[in-house]
């Protein structure tokens, strides 16, 4: 057994960017902004957490080599959904990357807010740690472009409050909306329907809906609704869209005004172009 002898290649400055998640509940979520975690401050911890792992990567993986890190960044976004999103960027100047350590800062930060979080929440969540950019060495610059992809199963608009009618194309114009439609030059300028949300509908409301009747200007399927936050940007064809808003009111009677009020998606335009049935859906990293 012997490692991989780096002596004969060049130093150049080298960084790697990783992400991971963790899933608890809405209510745990909210003792921790309300810092009533009896461990502590699990953000700051956690973090702490994350950078010392870094450093430690050559004593648990063996065929990593010790680094010279030039810096170590871990980030946490907290969504009130239950979800905390975790990032890593470590960088340094060598023979080798860091994308073990930047897997290895996330990987660690989210174990220990499990750690911190257990007792309420016995059935928390790690998923999605992976690489998403490096650059340096021989590879250059590396990003992944997307993390999930799904499709357009339809698209409406109309020109007046109400049902939307199904349309060939739609087309979408920059900070402005979907041309010809009610929405547009709004704070809600696309709405957007991914299919996965049906699983939040009580049983018997899905009972009355006809999941391909949903109007909205876009209907969607195949990226994770859980993870279609504000903030989160969506390459839908040639467009990008960002998410804005989720849901607008809590209705409280039942049927399609039900099912997209609550769970429906509000975009804004930042790449225009026209969107049609079958265009690709990319969430953006």
């Amino acid at each position: 057994m012997k490692t991989v002898d780096v002596s004969k290649k060049p130093d150049s400055e080298r960084k790697a960017v990783a992400l991971g998640r963790v899933y608890t509940t809405p209510d745990v979520i909210e003792l921790l902004k309300e810092r009533e975690i009896e461990k502590g401050d699990v953000l700051e911890i956690s973090k702490a957490v994350g950078l010392l792992g870094a450093k430690q990567v050559p004593l648990y993986f063996p065929f990593c080599h010790p680094l010279l890190i030039t810096d170590i960044e871990v980030d946490i976004k907290v969504f009130d959904t239950g979800i905390l999103e975790i990032s890593a960027i470590v960088k340094n100047v060598g023979k080798t990357g860091v994308e073990i350590e930047a897997i290895t800062a996330v990987s660690l930060t989210a174990l220990n807010i499990y750690d911190m979080l257990k007792r309420y929440d016995r059935w928390i969540k790690i998923g999605e740690i992976q690489l998403v950019e490096k650059s340096g060495g021989k590879s250059g610059y590396v990003k992944r472009e997307f993390e999930f992809e799904g499709r357009v199963l339809k698209v409406a608009k109309s020109g007046e409050r109400g049902l939307k009618e199904p349309q060939e194309e739609i087309k979408l114009i920059e900070n402005f909306g979907v041309e010809g439609d009610v929405h547009a030059g709004t704070e809600r300028e696309v709405s957007v329907f991914p299919l996965e949300v049906l699983r939040l509908v009580p049983s018997q409301v899905l009972r009355k809906i006809n999941p391909l009747e949903m109007t909205e200007n876009i209907l969607m399927v195949g990226i994770p609704d859980y993870l279609l936050l504000p903030g989160k940007k969506l390459k839908i064809g040639k467009t990008l869209l960002e998410v804005t808003e989720i849901g607008k009111e809590e209705y409280v009677d039942s049927g399609k005004p039900y099912v997209v009020s609550r769970w429906g998606r509000f975009c804004k335009v930042i790449k225009g172009g026209t969107v049609e049935p079958g265009d690709s859906v990319k969430l953006l990293l």
